[in-house]
């Protein structure tokens, strides 16, 4: 409900979520069609968990450091999670390169995902990534996943 996204919004704002994550479970819109309790949990949304945050970045509902913070440095210290987060020496270059000008709608059909839908099919969303970087190289260009890289496994300070 508009009520449920409002509170989620100023969860956000005041601390009280520190990042934004996804419970990507692609499961298909046949499993998902069964009654509750026999459907499965969860939906795709991984690929347009940034483009939906720089959506209202766009528009006002947040600022640019918020939506670093939530998606990028949040996750990082909640977990202890080692040399990621930031760009500098030392670090894993993980990075999104997006284009914020560029709006299109979300399409089934263009979604990477094993099952090809999203729950936000034909929403105009912004700041679709033009590059994604992994570990230092690029893993995604022109439309296309390079196959041959791939990312490691994460370190923790608890370990």
């Amino acid at each position: 409900t508009q009520e449920d996204q409002d509170e989620l919004w100023a969860g956000l704002k005041d601390g009280t979520i520190d990042f934004i994550a996804t419970d990507h479970a692609p499961h298909t819109l046949e499993e998902k069609s069964q009654p509750y309790p026999h459907s499965p949990s969860g939906m795709p949304g991984v690929e347009t968990s940034l483009p939906l945050i720089l959506t209202a970045w766009k528009s006002g509902r947040c600022t640019l450091a918020e939506v670093l913070k939530w998606m990028c440095w949040g996750p990082v210290e909640a977990y202890g999670i080692m040399d990621r987060g930031n760009l500098s020496e030392g670090c894993h270059a993980d990075l999104a390169i997006v284009n914020v000008d560029d709006y299109r709608p979300v399409r089934d059909a263009e979604m990477f995902t094993k099952v090809r839908w999203n729950p936000f099919s034909g929403r105009e969303l912004t700041g679709w990534p033009v590059w994604t970087i992994v570990n230092g190289q690029i893993a995604f260009t022109d439309g296309k996943i390079c196959e041959n890289v791939r990312g490691e496994a994460l370190r923790f300070s608890s370990e």
